[in-house]
């Protein structure tokens, strides 16, 4: 299959990975994201900011899309699928129970990394058919973790994924033009992938000469001209 209209293909250690304008990157028939913050609205309500509801649902149709458009057979978070936990009967928990079912009987397996805002031991976990890992866990040849730290002890060849980090980046031109938005980063044999969520934000990241970046913006991925040490 050629690669979807404003992707990007590169190869991780020995291993293609397209990288996708939603945010997400596919290998064979496995899809990954990272940081889907899901009921981060109700967070921010409770704060006392005025975010309208309907994000947790419209990331799950995201996700649908997603998968249904590349075959996938498989979704793997890498971290932090929740911000905080659903309240059960909530609109949020049946939306979820309800989405988790339409993958099951699709065949698809939900898998999702311990990140720093999930809960997988907690009580409410168990009630949602989704796989919980630690990472690093390997997914085929590919290490997954959630906080780029987890994967200080992997060998320097092993290539691998990660999230957590929320990496966006500024494009400057000539004269006063400014750009900026998530990106993917790459760094030899790691990739950063940039925040999926809605409602999730991004954090201006410092690369180092060699890093590569890969900006998301307006229905494409574009290679980011190779930025100057950090």
């Amino acid at each position: 299959m050629a690669p979807p209209e404003g992707s990007v293909t590169l190869t991780l250690g020995a291993v293609p990975l397209t990288l996708l304008a939603e945010r997400a990157a596919c290998w064979e028939d496995v899809l990954f994201v990272a940081d889907v913050h899901l009921d981060k609205a109700t967070f921010f309500q409770r704060q006392g900011f005025p975010v309208p509801q309907g994000s947790d649902q419209d990331d799950l149709l995201r996700l649908d899309a997603l998968l249904t458009r590349h075959g996938a057979r498989e979704l793997v978070v890498l971290g932090d699928f929740f911000h905080r936990p659903p309240e059960p009967g909530s609109t949020l928990d049946r939306a979820l129970h309800r989405w988790l079912g339409a993958q099951r009987e699709q065949g698809r397996t939900i898998r999702v990394l311990h990140g720093n805002h999930d809960r997988p031991r907690a009580s409410w976990a168990p009630t949602y058919a989704i796989a919980w890992e630690a990472g690093p866990w390997r997914c085929g040849p590919l290490a997954c973790v959630h906080d780029p730290e987890e994967a200080a002890n992997l060998p320097s060849t092993q290539p691998w994924l990660a999230g957590h980090l929320h990496p966006g980046y500024r494009l400057n031109g000539r004269g006063k033009e400014r750009l900026y938005g998530p990106v993917f980063w790459r760094r030899g044999n790691q990739l950063i992938l940039p925040a999926f969520g809605s409602l999730t934000g991004t954090l201006p990241i410092a690369p180092r000469g060699g890093d590569e970046l890969f900006l998301v913006y307006g229905g494409g991925v574009y290679p980011v001209p190779s930025p100057r040490s950090a």
